[in-house]
C-alpha cells in the first residue's frame, strides 16, 4: 500500500509518539492485523521533473557525442558526466582515508551523474580525505537541471549544433517547474 497525504498528524504520550495518517478508502487496508510486522516508511514528497526537460537533455547529450565522436568516439554517457561535472551542484564529503574507494564506488552505484573524486586530504581531519560528490540530474531542482541544460545547449552552440529556438528550450523547463508545482 502506498499513497500520498497531507495532514500526517503526531500524537505525544508518555510511551513515545503515534503517527496519524490519513488514508484512503481502501479494501488492502482492511487486511491489516495486530498480530503482523509491517515496515512503514515516510517521506517528504518530492516533486518530479518534466519527462520533456530529461529527455531533451538526453537528447542534446546524443547530439554532441555524435559531433565529438567525428574526431574520436564519445558516448553521450560521457557527455552527460562531463555536463554533470562542469555545471553540477556537488557537496564535499569527509571519508576515512582507508574507505575513500569503497566510499565512491557506493557513491557512484546510484546512476550515470553520481560521481565521486577524491579531492585529496582534510586539512582539518587527519586521515580523511575531502570526496567530491556530484549528484546526477535525477534529484536536481528547476534551476540546477535549467543549468544543466543551458551548459549542454552552450556546448551545441560551441560546437555549431542546430537546435531548437530558445523558447522551446525554456518552455520545457517551465512545463518541468510547473508540473513540480503540481505535485
Amino acid at each position: 500500500m502506498k499513497w500520498t497525504t497531507t495532514n500526517v498528524g503526531l500524537l505525544r504520550g508518555p510511551l513515545g509518539v503515534m503517527v496519524v495518517i490519513p488514508a484512503p478508502h481502501d479494501n488492502d487496508l482492511s487486511k491489516i492485523t495486530t498480530d503482523k510486522e509491517y515496515t512503514v516508511e515516510i517521506k517528504r514528497k518530492t516533486k518530479s521533473r518534466s519527462l520533456n526537460a530529461n529527455s531533451y537533455c538526453w537528447v542534446l547529450c546524443q547530439n554532441i557525442a555524435l559531433e565529438l565522436s567525428k574526431n574520436s568516439y564519445t558516448t553521450k554517457e560521457d557527455v552527460y558526466k562531463k555536463a554533470i561535472k562542469d555545471c553540477g551542484h556537488f557537496t564535499y564529503v569527509p571519508v576515512r582515508e582507508d574507505a575513500v574507494e569503497r566510499y565512491i564506488t557506493i557513491w557512484q552505484a546510484h546512476g550515470i551523474g553520481w560521481i565521486a573524486e577524491d579531492a585529496g586530504e582534510c586539512q582539518s581531519l587527519k586521515g580523511y580525505h575531502n570526496i567530491m560528490c556530484y549528484h546526477g540530474s535525477s534529484v536536481y531542482t528547476t534551476a540546477e537541471m535549467q543549468r544543466l541544460i543551458d551548459c549542454l545547449v552552450d556546448e551545441c552552440n560551441q560546437l555549431g549544433i542546430k537546435l531548437d529556438d530558445s523558447d522551446y528550450i525554456q518552455s520545457l523547463v517551465r512545463e518541468w517547474e510547473s508540473e513540480q508545482k503540481k505535485t
